[in-house]
């Protein structure tokens, strides 16, 4: 009863990471509106997460000591996210909408059982391969149902690295989380990925940035993105990786799009109809199929 109640709670809190990732995408696009640029924008959320998760190492005491051997891991993880994966969402959303952005992230879990195969040996069971194939038929439904993109080729691309960036962190992140705590990983993470961006932003986007006439809420936005979607976030899906696996965690990124569709409704008034309703439906049932394994086996575990 308590593992199975543990795993409901790593659910639930996922669940919650992944609402904290869809309205990233509305509040970046509320900043880019404005004139902020991406770096900008990902270099000061960094700089926000920097400070905070180096606070909350404090209050919790979690400064586990890194072995040398695993600096490389920690600077290919931030490497791949936040760097090169913010780079290309940050670009990628400059062409199109959030929607449409979030919906190419859910290609992560599509890519992710080949690359955990092949790099640290974690394998697909049928109902995280049936589940999956559900859940992404459900995004596709959002896809369909809003053929004017509006986007370019450019902006597919630089999603399309996004993508690959995504997946690859999964990985690296496979190979940390058994040894350090998820508030350590993310500490240094957020750290390194602002030391990437910064320079960057001095070089690029400090003269356009000072242009900027901003307000109180969008500085808001930049510490809601900070101390939210790049700080609890990711020490969710440390913790997630940690407990169901690389695999079964980033099936839940099919949820964004879920989420964003719903938030861009409420908050940017983008259209709502039927088939985005049904495609809720279709990706949560696939995210249900996919978890069907787990759940036997602590039904099991009770019986």
């Amino acid at each position: 009863m308590k593992k199975e109640c543990s795993l409901i709670c790593i659910y639930l809190i996922t669940i919650i990471a992944m609402l904290f990732w869809s309205v990233a995408f509305i509040w970046m696009k509320q900043l880019f509106d404005i004139g902020f640029r991406p770096i900008t924008v990902v270099f000061f959320r960094l700089i926000v997460a920097s400070i905070f998760m180096t606070i909350i190492c404090r209050i919790l005491k979690k400064n586990d000591k890194i072995d040398k051997k695993d600096y490389k891991f920690l600077f290919l993880l931030a490497f791949a996210e936040p760097f090169c994966y913010f780079l290309g969402e940050g670009f990628g959303m400059l062409y199109v909408t959030p929607t449409v952005a979030s919906t190419m992230v859910a290609l992560i879990p599509l890519l992710t059982p080949i690359f955990a195969w092949f790099m640290v040996r974690e394998k697909a069971n049928i109902y995280q391969i049936i589940g999956l194939i559900v859940s992404f038929f459900g995004v596709l439904i959002l896809v369909v149902d809003d053929l004017n993109l509006g986007g370019k080729v450019v902006g597919f691309l630089l999603m399309g690295i996004a993508v690959l960036s995504g997946t690859l962190f999964g990985i690296f992140l496979k190979k940390l989380v058994d040894k350090y705590s998820a508030f350590t990983i993310t500490k240094y993470q957020t750290i390194i990925g602002a030391l990437l961006f910064a320079p960057l932003f001095f070089i690029f986007e400090l003269k356009q940035f000072l242009g900027v006439s901003a307000g109180i809420s969008d500085y808001q936005n930049i510490l809601y993105l900070g101390a939210l979607c790049s700080s609890l976030a990711f020490v969710i899906l440390a913790q997630t990786v940690r407990s169901i696996g690389v695999v079964r965690m980033n099936i839940f990124t099919n949820l964004i799009p879920v989420f964003t569709a719903v938030l861009a409704y409420f908050m940017l008034r983008e259209k709502f109809t039927l088939p985005k309703t049904l495609a809720i439906v279709v990706v949560i049932l696939g995210l249900f199929i996919s978890q069907l394994n787990k759940i036997k086996l602590f039904r099991k575990i009770k019986a």
